[in-house]
């Protein structure tokens, strides 16, 4: 263990385990990771170990050698969890906070015990569920720090095509600035009266002026990817400050636009010679390679793009996915 500066154990080895060794390395942070497979992504360039999600000693032994422990993979069994958090472990965020999470009627339980929410809301009602005749929905991503220091990024919205997220767009076009303001207040306040600590997604539903919960989920979250590169602290980065209760960075974003692609594999082995052309055409594309094995439409990485022009930032992005994908081939 590092005397200077703290060990940060993350269980869970896929593409977002991945994308905290930059912002770790950044931080002079220690980044153990413990893993299911050694060809997991971020297995390949981490120092890990191996061994199940379920097997509680090996835990207990990784866990040992961190000063915090946090996580990348959201099926780790709560009472893994809540095990090591017997055992004395700082595990940020907590097992209450998780399970929380993944209870809806808990959840909303939580909501109507808690006065504020509604009360803090410029108008309409703040709702657990609706029916989904909603106009459309929404992800902020919060941040927050054991002694209550949160932070939000702006609203994303997810561009699906045949029931798949294909993009994210931030901020969410045509959404006013005060409708913007209220639903990162209720992602603040959810965050406050779930117990986050660390980064979550806070999913509303959008019906004119009204605002409902869709869904929690603790961790970094795919509609957030686009921070790597187009907000000035990424939410990887905030995750980690986070959970070490170090001040949170600034969440704004470096351009007025981010727009973000999922990159699917095609049936092409060589995913490496397609940079080529995407490179040459738009230098701006800031690629992320997960190194999955590349199967047919199984997703491989993402590329975000930052700018003022919208239309031209989908239009080259949406290029950036078929070429990849090899659905075209100029």
């Amino acid at each position: 263990m590092n005397n200077s500066f703290p060990t940060v154990g993350l269980i869970g080895g896929g593409e977002h385990a991945r994308m905290f060794v930059a912002p770790s390395a950044a931080l002079g942070l220690d980044l153990l990771i413990y893993v299911s497979d050694p060809n997991d992504s971020a297995a390949q360039i981490c120092k890990h170990e191996i061994g199940s999600y379920k097997d509680l000693d090996s835990i207990r032994e990784f866990a040992k050698k961190c000063d915090v422990v946090t996580f990348a993979d959201k099926f780790i069994p709560l009472s893994i969890i809540r095990a090591i958090e017997a055992d004395g472990v700082v595990v940020r965020p907590s097992s209450a906070a998780l399970e929380l999470s993944q209870n809806k009627e808990a959840l909303k339980s939580k909501l109507i015990n808690y006065r504020g929410a509604e009360d803090k809301a410029k108008s309409g009602k703040v709702l657990i569920e609706r029916p989904l005749d909603f106009n459309y929905k929404i992800t902020v991503i919060v941040a927050r720090s054991p002694h209550g220091q949160a932070t939000t990024w702006s609203p994303t919205i997810e561009v699906k095509k045949d029931g798949i997220n294909v993009m994210t767009i931030t901020p969410v076009p045509k959404l006013s600035q005060d409708l913007s303001e209220r639903v990162q207040k209720l992602a603040l306040e959810i965050a406050k009266i779930s117990g986050v600590v660390g980064i979550a997604a806070v999913k509303i539903l959008v019906e004119d002026e009204e605002i409902s919960i869709s869904d929690l989920v603790m961790g970094p979250h795919n509609s957030g990817l686009w921070t790597i590169d187009g907000a000035q602290t990424s939410q990887f980065e905030q995750h980690l400050r986070a959970v070490l209760d170090l001040p949170l960075g600034d969440p704004t974003m470096i351009a007025p636009i981010a727009v973000t692609g999922n990159l699917v594999a095609g049936k092409k082995s060589n995913m490496y010679r397609p940079y080529l052309h995407l490179m040459a055409r738009a230098p701006s594309l800031r690629f992320h390679q997960y190194r999955n094995e590349a199967i047919p439409n199984e997703r491989i990485g993402h590329v975000t793009l930052t700018g003022e022009n919208l239309d031209e930032l989908i239009d080259e992005i949406e290029h950036a996915i078929e070429y990849m994908s090899g659905k075209i081939d100029e």
